[in-house]
């Protein structure tokens, strides 16, 4: 034991320790999986030729080299122990350090030998089987002409050899390639063809299929597969169904570790057949996966014949092989009308959940790029309790009921029988009521006013007017548009202006954005190009002069920029404030008063934009002065806890309040004249008749004047009502005022309902544009009249689906 260690090995290699035997095993009932060799990095000052263990098991596949490198470590551990049989001390060296420990010539690693009176080689023959299996296949003509026992170890390397390449023989004739290599052991789950043990830390497996990382346990000497099997059953209940799961079963018998080869041709061929197993039109996976394409049909506005594409069928093909997906005829005639009618039954219940029955509307007529105009009508409603809500959501509730298409020159007739069609069948069949009416367009209006239905003017729409107007108002600003659109027009048009954009960007550290090409009929799109420019003004003041540009904007013209950019924020502020699904009637007058409010402030604030500001102060007075005398907006505004009176003077308040009190009664009477529906299916009191006892003597007789008080007195309790909803502090403002009366609902109950009947309603028709931009884009809308429908079918589906979360 005193002999010197031989000279190819360097002290200052890094060497790890091998983990403990425990953990490979045979017994331990896991299959064994291969795991790739970690690099060895080279000690400062060593080569390759002076350490031995650097070599790799693939550059030793030459005969003579290999046999006289292994005959002198052979050799130079005989030096060490007394007596050296085995074999795979030509693999191994005694390490210098411990003798109860040998060096992997491989591999950085170190095995122990066992315990002291007790040595073996079982854990190197492992650690050769796990991580170096090509050292045994290179050499099996070497170990072929050793003669061995039916128990020594080299009867176990022939045999895992002999396991390696038929294994790779039949994942050859099999559709499914094997991921991993299993090693034989005494039990042997079928699981383990779906899972491969992880490389950093052997107690976790990563599943083949989801890439998921499961854990057998903590101890290495107790791991099972009770979570993998769960694993399979929750996320992979599809695979388990399938007979095609067999697992390539590896039995150990005592003389070694053999292969069932007939069982693993047999089970190969027979995953080969189930894999091929196409599923029917019924069964579940097929029907989900046909109602998830047709869903994409109608949410990214796409024609059938998408299904018959070859690169979405090649998709289709590689996720679920098994899957047959139907015609194109399909989904336009079956699939989409079906899922339509079931988003239709979904909405109808639901709109029967509005608080108080009342439904508000939002309509418009929208014009498509092929100048097709449509007929839109969306439904707005509040509701508390729903069954298609999901908890933690908002009380604010819509829906598109209808896009249809009409004629170009329309007749207003046909306008007022369409609506009166969607009105009779989505609210009153269910016994709803019309609320307020929101609309843009002037010709909706005027047929709703003959109808005595209450329509109400479009906020977004009037304040696109009024900036529109003003613009146009001021030459200078003109001009400073057609310069902008021009500069913005060449940076998008050359590649090179882009690149010297985003180079000068970097230089000057300015966000890394690109210019915004504005619609020249939409004033924001204006706004947010001229706030681009603004931003990059360094960079483009430096591009106009290298590129060459005809256009360049002088100092003066910069700080009018940014004078029309400081006006127009507050009105991109306040419609994109009132496009929200939260927006409610009763911040129209607050936000007319701010902006009145910011616009004098302008006159100070800004340079060379006064005519342009004075029409918009003249466009608010003209336009929104109604506004501010309307009954439905002081109540809206007075029954929402954000403001209540704070806007009014104190004349006005006092006003508006008893004004706000009569409502209330009005509401109180009318929904008093009704009769309950008595549920325990009792009759009206009969009236007392006259051979009873006398109306002295019968004291429940004294109701009727009771109730006949209690009713002279409401009156003064809705007054009260009033009164106490009023002193109440204000709430903040980012406070939705459908919460706070749906707190209050059981206080003042009355009230409530009034509240949420204004307060439920929004200020702006919801936008269309970018929809039906979407459609045109997608689809062809000048196509034939039954084509029209399903489009149309499709419109409603993409807008209706999230609203009701897919739940239909």
């Amino acid at each position: 034991m005193t002999d010197e260690v031989p000279q190819n090995i360097n002290e200052s290699m890094d060497i790890k320790e091998e983990p403990d035997d425990a953990l490979y095993h045979l017994s331990t009932g896991q299959a064994l999986i291969d795991t790739p060799v970690t690099a060895l990095s080279f000690p400062e000052g060593a080569s390759e030729r002076d350490i031995l263990l650097t070599s790799s098991p693939d550059d030793l596949s030459e005969g003579p080299s290999l046999n006289k490198d292994q005959s002198s470590v052979f050799q130079q551990n005989k030096k060490i122990m007394k007596r050296v049989k085995s074999e795979v001390w030509h693999h191994f060296i005694v390490s210098p350090v411990d003798h109860l420990k040998a060096l992997c010539r491989y591999c950085p690693c170190v095995i122990s030998r066992g315990k002291r009176g007790d040595f073996g080689t079982s854990c190197l023959m492992r650690h050769l089987m796990r991580r170096h299996p090509n050292v045994l296949k290179n050499q099996k003509g070497t170990f072929e002409n050793i003669p061995s026992s039916p128990r020594s170890p080299y009867a176990t390397l022939a045999a895992a050899e002999a396991l390696s390449s038929k294994i790779t023989e039949n994942s050859s004739m099999a559709e499914e390639k094997p991921h991993i290599l299993p090693v034989t052991s005494k039990k042997t789950s079928k699981l383990w063809n779906h899972f491969s043990i992880c490389t950093t830390d052997p107690t976790n497996v990563v599943c083949l299929h989801c890439s998921r990382t499961i854990s057998r346990g903590k101890k290495t000497t107790n791991l099972g597969t009770s979570c993998l099997f769960r694993h399979m059953q929750r996320f992979h209940g599809n695979i388990l169904e399938n007979k095609g799961n067999v697992s390539r079963v590896l039995v150990s018998s005592s003389a070694g570790c053999q292969v069932r080869s007939d069982s693993m041709e047999t089970t190969t061929a027979t995953t080969s057949e189930d894999s091929n197993e196409k599923y029917n039109e019924y069964h579940p996976i097929a029907k989900k996966i046909t109602k998830l394409v047709a869903e994409m049909l109608a949410l990214d506005l796409q024609p059938s014949s998408l299904v018959e594409n070859d690169g979405f069928n090649r998709l289709l093909e590689y996720l679920q092989p098994q899957y047959s997906i139907p015609s194109s005829t399909y989904f336009s005639s079956t699939a989409i009308p079906e899922i339509y009618e079931s988003v239709k039954e979904v909405i109808v219940s639901h709109l029967k959940e509005a608080e108080g029955g009342i439904v508000h509307f939002t309509a418009g007529i929208w014009v498509s790029n092929q100048t097709h105009e449509y007929l839109t009508l969306t439904a707005h409603w509040a509701t508390f309790e729903s069954s298609v809500r999901p908890p933690g959501q908002d009380f604010h509730c819509s829906a598109l009921l209808n896009v249809s298409q009409i004629d170009c020159d329309y007749n207003l007739t046909d306008i007022k029988k369409q609506l009166e069609y969607l009105w009779d069948t989505w609210i009153i069949s269910s016994g709803l009521k019309i609320g307020f009416t929101v609309t843009d367009n002037q010709s909706i209006a005027n047929i709703l006013d003959d109808n005595e239905q209450a329509s109400m003017q479009c906020f977004g729409h009037t304040i696109d007017l009024i900036v529109s107007e003003a613009i146009k108002s001021q030459r200078m600003v003109q001009n400073l548009l057609s310069i902008a659109r021009k500069i913005c027009e060449r940076v998008h048009r050359s590649a090179k202006a882009k690149e010297k954009l985003a180079e000068l960007q970097k230089v000057h550290d300015l966000p890394e954005n690109q210019l915004v090409q504005d619609i020249p009929s939409k004033w924001n799109t204006s706004f947010y190009m001229l706030e681009r420019l603004v931003e990059q003004k360094k960079a483009i003041d430096e591009l106009s002069i290298e590129c060459n540009f005809r256009e360049l904007i002088s100092c003066d013209q910069w700080e009018v920029m940014q004078s029309v950019c400081h006006a127009l924020k507050p009105f991109e502020v306040v419609c994109r404030e009132m496009s929200t699904r939260t927006a409610t009637l009763g911040q129209v007058i607050p936000l007319i008063h701010i902006l009145n409010r910011k616009i004098d402030m302008l006159f100070d604030e800004t340079m060379g934009i006064d005519n342009m500001l004075k029409s918009l102060k003249d466009g608010m007075v003209s336009r929104m002065s109604s506004a501010l005398r309307d009954p439905r907006y002081i109540w809206a505004t007075m029954l929402d806890p954000r403001y209540k009176t704070s806007l009014f003077t104190e004349e006005e308040a006092e006003q508006y309040k008893q004004d706000l009190v009569k409502e209330l009664d009005l509401s109180y009477s009318t929904s008093g004249e009704r009769k309950s529906v008595v549920s325990n299916g009792c009759s009206e009191v009969p009236a007392p008749s006259n051979s009873g006892p006398s109306s002295k003597d019968n004291l429940w007789a004294l109701m009727d004047d009771i109730r006949s008080k209690i009713r002279e007195e409401r009156p003064k309790s809705s007054e009260l009502t009033v009164l106490e909803y009023l002193e109440e502090e204000i709430v903040d403002q980012s406070c939705d005022p459908l919460d706070y009366w749906n707190l209050k609902k059981f206080l003042w109950p009355d009230l409530a309902k009034v509240a949420i009947r204004y307060v439920g309603c929004p200020p702006s028709i919801i936008p269309a544009e970018t929809l039906f931009s979407t459609a045109s884009k997608s689809c062809s809308l000048n196509q034939t009249r039954s084509m029209l429908e399903n489009i149309e079918r499709r419109i409603f589906l993409k807008v209706n689906l999230p609203l009701i979360y897919f739940q239909y």
